[in-house]
Formats: structure tokens, sequence, C-alpha cells
């Protein structure tokens, strides 16, 4: 009965804003009801159908394979950036198939250099549902950023 419900109302919801969604694909929900994502950097929502892989990741700091941190904001966002990227490619995925990214940070001044090291290793066009968080501590005194993500891929 749930199953049911769950699927009348998306199907509403997708009747509401117009969506097409298919049951082989991740839809990007862009509500003309909603302002447009700042600088068209995100997306506001994504549906994902319910035969769909999961990958949630921990939060990825500036820690290099070596046991090194990065001691800039430029160095800690590579290296998370890069770290994230390598998961999401071990488990077969690929940045189409990011849904979700989350970022902790210290400094809004940081915001531009966390989202260049973003780019470069999911590119230009990279749009998850994503949330930027400013935060006055993280797990260590010398960790700047964190960032996590969430990846799905349909079956």
């Amino acid at each position: 009965m749930k199953q049911m419900i769950r699927i009348v109302c998306l199907a509403l919801a997708g009747l509401h804003f117009g969506l097409q969604a298919h049951a082989a694909e991740i839809v990007t929900l862009e509500p003309t009801s909603v302002p447009k994502p700042f600088k068209n950097r995100f997306s506001h929502g994504k549906l994902v159908p319910s035969n769909a892989e999961w990958l949630y990741t921990a939060g990825q700091t500036g820690g290099n394979v070596d046991g090194t941190l990065g001691k800039t904001i430029d160095e800690q966002a590579d290296s998370a950036m890069r770290n994230l990227f390598n998961i999401v490619l071990e488990a077969g995925m690929t940045s189409e198939n990011v849904v979700k990214m989350t970022i902790y940070y210290l400094d809004a001044a940081h915001l531009p250099i966390i989202v260049a090291a973003r780019n470069r290793y999911f590119g230009d066009d990279f749009r998850p549902a994503s949330t930027a968080i400013g935060v006055a501590a993280l797990a260590k005194a010398n960790y700047l950023v964190e960032v996590e993500l969430v990846a799905a891929r349909i079956n």
C-alpha cells in the first residue's frame, strides 16, 4: 500500500511540475515556482527511481593518500574533491551519477576556491542538488573544508 501511495504521489508531482520521469533515469527538478539556482551551479532536486543503487560517502577533507594534510585551502579543497571523485569512480560511477553534494567550510571567502576544485574533478556543468554550510569548526582544528556526496546509478 505504501508503495502504491508513493507511486501516486510521484505521478501527481510529475503532472503538477510537468515532469516526464522515466524509471530508467534520474530527473533534475527545476520548478519554475522556485528561484533559479545561484549562477546555475546546482540543481534544486534530483528524483531517483526506486531501482537505483546508492552511494553515500563519508565526509572527505584535505587528506592525501600518504597521510599528509594540505596546508592551504587550495590544497585541501583539491584533495577533498579528488578523494570524492576517486570514490565515485571506485563505485563504477561518474559525476553524472552524483545527486547531492554537501560542503562544510570555515570561511565563506574560500567558496570560490572550493567550487573551482569541484569543477576540476566533476566538470564545469556539474549540477547536483547542493548545500554549502559555514561552520565554526570541523573534526580537527587544521581542517578547512569537508565535503560529502550521494550518488545513484540506475540498474
